[in-house]
């Protein structure tokens, strides 16, 4: 059913140096303004200096995630195979298919985020040895009502699309392949 998609073979996703750089800038635009914005409250009682320093520490964070990214996780970020999903950026582990248990889109009031929710069951899930920064960022995903581990398709080299469509037949081919055998077993 999913030949035509090539669901036996192993494939990879790099990330885009370019998308990553772009990011670099906007990271280092948001420290900038977030400094400026602190200058002028800095030797006040005035609130928005704790408003402008976590605009600062929180675009840091961003900024060194993103070098991380860059410098770092070269070659393969998203590995796809009839065993299972595998990002690099989210956990140290293969997620076998069989534990995923939905596929999905995910969106903030109707747009799209170019994000790819994973529904695992939550069993697996606690066991799972997630990045520190899937870990940080994982509470924030649940606050915006994801259900599941997002794959953020932004600096892929692929195309959000693509990529949803190629999980989306890993994941029913392998579902067909675990009925068939224990329909045969």
């Amino acid at each position: 059913m999913y030949d035509g998609i090539g669901t036996q073979t192993e494939r990879g996703f790099t990330q885009s140096s370019h998308k990553l750089l772009l990011q670099l800038v906007g990271a280092l635009v948001f420290i900038a303004l977030s400094l400026w914005m602190t200058w002028d409250t800095y030797t006040s009682d005035d609130p928005r200096f704790l408003v402008g320093l976590a605009c600062t520490v929180f675009s840091g964070i961003f900024f060194a995630a993103t070098v991380h990214r860059l410098v770092v996780l070269r070659g393969n970020v998203i590995t796809l195979s009839p065993e299972g999903f595998h990002d690099r950026r989210l956990t140290t582990h293969l997620v076998p298919w069989q534990l995923i248990q939905e596929v999905s889109e995910w969106g903030y009031r109707g747009n799209s985020a170019s994000t790819i929710v994973l529904a695992i069951d939550p069993a697996f899930t606690d066991s799972l040895p997630l990045t520190l920064y899937t870990r940080l960022t994982h509470p924030l995903e649940k606050m915006l009502g994801t259900r599941g581990l997002c794959v953020l398709t932004w600096s892929l080299d692929v195309p959000h699309g693509r990529l949803l469509t190629l999980m989306r037949a890993y994941a029913a081919a392998a579902k067909d392949q675990q009925v068939a055998s224990s329909a045969a077993g």
